[in-house]
């Protein structure tokens, strides 16, 4: 039997009817945006931006006391780092005749904290109870402020904790840079809320 063009024509009809469409109509996008967009805006205010602003000044402090800790084995002078609690912000300064001055031709360089940031007393102390936010038996102090000198052979003048939170100060956005005076050795710690725990 043949089949004529009319035939041929109509089978080809009939295929493409049932043949699946590809593809989202615009109606059927909008909605799923908008469902999206629901869902986003509500778990959106429920992540805690301001312990991510926490580690970040944690890993400031921390990387700064280092590179000052390298600086003074490298150069073979003193690095004074110095805290302005009231600030936010750090001061270092290549101490090249080594008695914890900031004097003429001595470099100083200035460091803030991350956005939201700042030095504060914690709700309980890693350790023995502290006065302020930087503490240590032996701190030097330069241009007015608490400082902590890192020596030629990468050890320190003083033990120091520094404690840090964010804008909110909630107790677990709380953390702690601690710096070993026989090694310059720096490590960083979390408050849980009930008690520090050591970070990498």
């Amino acid at each position: 039997m043949q089949i004529t063009r009319r035939h041929q024509l109509e089978r080809g009809e009939r295929r493409s009817a049932v043949r699946p469409r590809r593809g989202f109509t615009l109606l059927e996008l909008t909605v799923v945006l908008i469902m999206v967009g629901l869902i986003a805006g509500m778990a959106v205010p429920r992540l805690n931006y301001e312990k991510y602003r926490a580690d970040a000044a944690m890993r400031t402090v921390r990387s700064i006391l280092q590179g000052a800790q390298r600086n003074a084995i490298m150069r073979q002078t003193n690095v004074v780092v110095a805290f302005n609690m009231a600030a936010g912000l750090m001061e270092i300064v290549e101490d090249t005749d080594n008695d914890c001055s900031h004097d003429a031709g001595e470099r100083l360089t200035t460091r803030p904290l991350e956005d939201g940031a700042k030095f504060y007393l914690p709700p309980a102390a890693y350790g023995s109870p502290v006065s302020q936010a930087v503490s240590g038996p032996n701190m030097c102090t330069i241009r007015g402020l608490p400082a902590i000198q890192f020596l030629r052979d990468g050890a320190t003048s003083t033990d120091i904790d520094a404690y840090l939170t964010s804008s909110r100060g909630t107790a677990t956005d709380f953390r702690l840079v601690r710096v070993t005076m026989a090694s310059g050795r720096t490590e960083a710690f979390r408050y849980d809320g009930s008690a520090w725990k050591r970070t990498n």
